[in-house]
């Protein structure tokens, strides 16, 4: 396959999916944020619908659809990400027992899915209270910060 515009596109993300407990909207805001903060994405506004918030990143060739999906779960913070390509592509990562459930989903809608063991232990906000220390000490802190406040503005 050979690179180019095209091969660039089927490539490219569309859409992300963000599954957090309700009360960590914030968490999932920041994680948005920090995304479009480093893939050059202009935040749009989200807006809430059925069950959560949704809304668009822009870039130069398309708009990302963002989703921000609140979930049943004990601990506060991110229960998992799903990252869908415009080639149909999509890769999650959830919290679970035992580990992280990873799954992706090729162009054919196959799907495989493992755990990757010991990844998340199960202890309250693990996921989220990386996400938050990583941010924390990354000068892309403030400009993630910015990008989630433009999206709730």
């Amino acid at each position: 396959m050979r690179n180019g515009p095209r091969s660039e596109r089927r490539k490219a993300i569309a859409g992300v999916t963000v599954r957090h407990r309700d009360d960590s909207l914030a968490a999932a805001l920041l994680f948005c944020g920090w995304l479009a903060s480093r893939l050059g994405w202009e935040p749009g506004t989200l807006s809430q619908s059925r069950g959560g918030w949704s809304g668009h990143a822009h870039t130069r060739r398309q708009d990302i659809k963002l989703t921000l999906m609140p979930v049943e779960m004990n601990p506060p913070g991110l229960a998992g990400v799903t990252i869908e390509l415009a080639s149909g592509q999509a890769m999650s990562l959830d919290r679970a027992p035992g580990g992280l459930r990873a799954m992706r989903r090729e162009r054919d809608g196959t799907e495989r899915a493992w755990t990757v063991m010991g990844a998340s232990r199960g202890e309250g906000g693990i996921l989220g209270e990386g996400v938050r220390q990583a941010l924390l000490r990354d000068p892309t802190y403030r400009p993630a910060l910015k990008s989630a406040e433009a999206m709730v503005a």
